[in-house]
């Protein structure tokens, strides 16, 4: 399914099921692509580069298994400062790797990171470090937003195995944020 497909069927299934949502950011353009490209110094994926063309971040709306996807101008904010802060020391990472990391999304401080050579999804935070995905999910933007588009284009539940065991369940009646898409977390 192309990127496109995805976010068709996720803002599908916010129109339907999660009305008090906030409103998804309208795309970018062709030409906040280019400073971001000059700003960055390497490109986004083509995956990443159509979803932001969809829709510049998904602003407050937890789209990606919890993580909020990042907008323009928070891309080269927090690439900025991981750049300022990425841990040397990290075993996971090593110097000449880490311009290549560009957040894409994030769970608080931790961040989503594409590799701009591979398309694949790390994690990455400040204090932790940096962490590749080895789960075949994140093997791109593009992997992750057709799981959820598919996910929510089921019946209910909408529920994802974690590998570390327990599951996610996408919903629109948590007590705190009814009508909200929101991702909620339990351990088996």
């Amino acid at each position: 399914m192309s990127v496109e497909e995805s976010w068709e069927k996720i803002e599908r299934w916010i129109a339907q099921h999660a009305p008090e949502e906030s409103q998804l950011p309208g795309p970018c353009t062709r030409e906040n692509l280019e400073r971001l490209y000059q700003r960055l110094g390497v490109r986004l994926p083509e995956d990443v580069e159509r979803s932001l063309l969809q829709h510049d971040g998904s602003g407050l709306t937890d789209v990606l298994l919890g993580y909020t996807l990042l907008g323009i101008e928070d891309i080269i904010k927090h690439y900025e400062t991981w750049l300022r802060y990425a841990n040397p020391d990290d075993a996971n990472l090593s110097a000449t790797d880490v311009p290549y990391l560009v957040p894409v999304a994030e769970i608080g401080v931790l961040k989503m990171m594409v590799d701009t050579r591979t398309g694949g999804l790390g994690t990455g935070d400040i204090e932790q470090g940096y962490f590749q995905e080895k789960n075949p999910l994140y093997a791109s933007l593009s992997i992750v937003l057709d799981f959820v588009g598919n996910l929510l284009a089921s019946p209910p539940p909408w529920i994802v195995p974690l590998s570390a065991g327990g599951e996610l369940e996408a919903t629109n009646r948590h007590p705190d944020f009814p009508g909200t898409l929101v991702w909620t977390e339990d351990f088996i």
